[in-house]
């Protein structure tokens, strides 16, 4: 994989070039901002002419992301959409926990684990009772079945199997509320359309109406990770 800065806005952005077997070129600007540009293997590609033509997506892309809200910054972190400062506290405890008082995270310590590690224990517990309980109700509303609701480590908000499982990501539960139940009645529903077709999108309006709009405000939030 190469590497080479790109100015985009006057500032300089890391961009990695990566040879895979695919016929197009993909370009991917992720959180930081980062770009990810992936080429055909035996093409020969003009990078400033590629950087040109997709300069006004580029721009449009890194301005969005600059604006994004992250869950998690500094000493702070989102829950449930609202901003809660973390506070830690060292114990000589063996049990090591999270307690929440106006707005604050209370993040008792020992040496055995850190506070990234207490955090995303409190979190992904958070998001699997709240999920687990709206993964239930929409599955009965829709008609659907399926094996287990689970949390892990994903790079998207969540997904589901042909086979039933559906898994979101831990940090779920650091969204507003009726961004989670977007995203839960959005892996149910697949379960009944493994699609996006119209059939689907009719299905969505008829238990939220308004997901069009959720789905819009799920993108200015950006799924990175808490500070160790």
């Amino acid at each position: 994989m190469k590497t080479l800065p790109v100015e985009i806005n006057g500032k300089q952005i890391p961009c990695y070039l990566k040879r895979k077997a695919v016929r197009l070129i993909y370009l991917r600007l992720k959180p930081g901002p980062i770009l990810e540009i992936v080429l055909p293997r035996n093409k020969d590609i003009d990078l400033e002419a590629l950087f040109e033509k997709k300069r006004r997506w580029l721009e449009k892309k890194i301005k969005e992301i600059s604006q994004a809200k992250k869950l998690f910054e500094d000493n702070t972190l989102l829950y449930r959409g609202e901003p809660f400062e973390i506070k830690v506290c060292p114990t000589e405890k063996l049990h090591c926990g999270v307690r929440i008082s106006k707005k604050v995270f209370f993040v008792y310590l020992n040496s055995r684990k850190t506070k990234k590690e207490v955090l995303i224990d409190f979190l992904a517990t958070q998001t699997l009772e709240y999920t687990q309980e709206k993964a239930q109700n929409f599955a009965r509303k829709i008609g659907v079945l399926y094996k287990t609701v689970a949390t892990k480590e994903t790079k998207r908000w969540g997904y589901c199997t042909r086979d039933g499982n559906i898994f979101f990501n831990w940090r779920l539960i650091c969204l507003p509320e009726s961004l989670i139940d977007y995203i839960v009645l959005h892996e149910v529903l697949h379960l009944k359309h493994f699609n996006h077709s119209p059939q689907f999108k009719k299905e969505m309006a008829k238990y939220l109406v308004d997901f069009k709009e959720r789905e819009k405000q799920l993108k200015t939030y950006i799924l990175n990770d808490i500070n160790q």
